[in-house]
């Protein structure tokens, strides 16, 4: 299959799309047609998340065995670590800047905006406490400990079996909250990403190669469960609750069909390991976790932009067209272009840590302090 899989970064850069629209909500509120055209962006892109777990687990089986597990855990959680205090400066950073740009105390909107109410389990388990968006690294971290302790004690055969269970709960929790109560958070590590991180372990695990002859054949499947979601999320969303899409968009989160769609893509892109070989797609999706961090602070200042200088103008921009057309290209682009501008100047590393500046820190003083050491000897 290659040294690289080209289809899964590249899936992973039309992922990163769909989840910036999911928080840019281009076309939500613009009317009747623009709810429509929303509704359906919004459920195809469905799959976006759940993908990149899947990914995770992907190529965590081709890494961690039972004897390998502990010290990959500790790596991921370095690496998920440096990630997500690094999302934290980000949107700490984006709020300051809007409040200044606006006039305003920046400790008072610090504190009512990010850091008025912390929760120690918000923080440090469903990592929404200062960036919603966040989520996903420390559900990513608890996804990875929960299949590392089947790889631990080497009972994997057991592994998607159990993490089906509580993705069951979870699809109902977040779902069927008019007929069945789940008083507690299921769009987290156990009830959500951990299904998705074994579904993706138990497919590397298993050696399943998809023949490229059936290429066609997935992507038909695939182009069905499109149809299928949005019926399912449709029904969910507006049929058990009797409103229309003109009244207001319901996000349904995740469905069961969720589940077959992001099973039918990744069996299509295992088929085609070098779709999107020859175009920027791949280079994208390595960075697209740079994205993730940087397109939620930048949309915030774009919009509080538009806010200040609409007036001045005449025009409030985010109800052109043309706004909705095109923000969510601009953030998906300006936000790999400033993630990428801070790697070239040396603030985070590519692919290592996003704190580079501390080991420096660290080596000037271990330096400083030989340096002494040997002069006072």
């Amino acid at each position: 299959m290659g040294d690289r899989l080209h289809s899964v970064d590249t899936l992973r850069a039309v992922a990163m799309f769909f989840i910036v629209v999911a928080h840019v909500q281009p076309f939500r509120g613009f009317g009747t047609y623009g709810n429509h055209v929303y509704f359906a962006l919004d459920t195809i892109g469905q799959f976006d998340v759940p993908f990149f777990f899947a990914a995770s687990g992907y190529f965590l089986a081709k890494s961690m065995d039972a004897d390998s597990a502990e010290s990959y855990v500790k790596g991921a959680g370095r690496k998920l670590g440096s990630l997500y205090l690094f999302g934290i400066l980000l949107y700490l950073a984006a709020t300051a800047l809007v409040a200044l740009l606006q006039g305003v105390d920046v400790v008072n909107a610090l504190l009512a905006r990010r850091l008025g109410d912390p929760s120690l389990v918000g923080f440090l388990y469903y990592g929404d406490t200062i960036g919603v968006p966040l989520w996903f690294l420390t559900a990513l971290f608890f996804s990875i400990c929960f299949v590392a302790l089947f790889v631990r004690f080497e009972k994997t055969r057991y592994l998607l079996p159990v993490a089906a269970l509580f993705h069951v709960v979870g699809l109902v929790g977040t779902n069927l909250q008019m007929l069945v109560e789940i008083p507690f958070e299921t769009r987290d590590a156990l009830f959500f990403g951990f299904f998705y991180v074994a579904l993706g372990y138990r497919l590397s695990a298993s050696d399943w190669t998809p023949s490229e002859d059936r290429s066609r054949l997935y992507l038909g499947v695939v182009c069905l469960l499109v149809v299928l979601q949005l019926a399912e999320q449709y029904a969910i969303g507006y049929l058990l609750r009797d409103a229309t899409l003109s009244q207001a968009i319901i996000s349904t989160e995740y469905t069961l069909s969720t589940v077959f769609f992001v099973f039918a893509l990744f069996a299509y892109g295992l088929s085609k390991p070098g779709l999107g070989k020859r175009t920027v797609l791949p280079r994208i999706g390595r960075h697209a976790v740079g994205i993730y961090l940087v397109h939620v602070p930048l949309y915030r200042i774009i919009q509080a932009v538009n806010r200040i200088w609409g007036p001045a103008v005449g025009i409030d921009f985010s109800a052109t067209l043309l706004w909705q057309l095109a923000i969510t290209p601009l953030v998906y682009t300006l936000s790999l272009g400033v993630y990428l501008l801070m790697a070239r100047a040396g603030v985070i590393e590519l692919g290592g840590s996003h704190f580079p500046w501390l080991a420096r820190l660290r080596a000037q003083i271990t330096s400083l302090v030989s340096t002494r050491g040997s002069e006072t000897n």
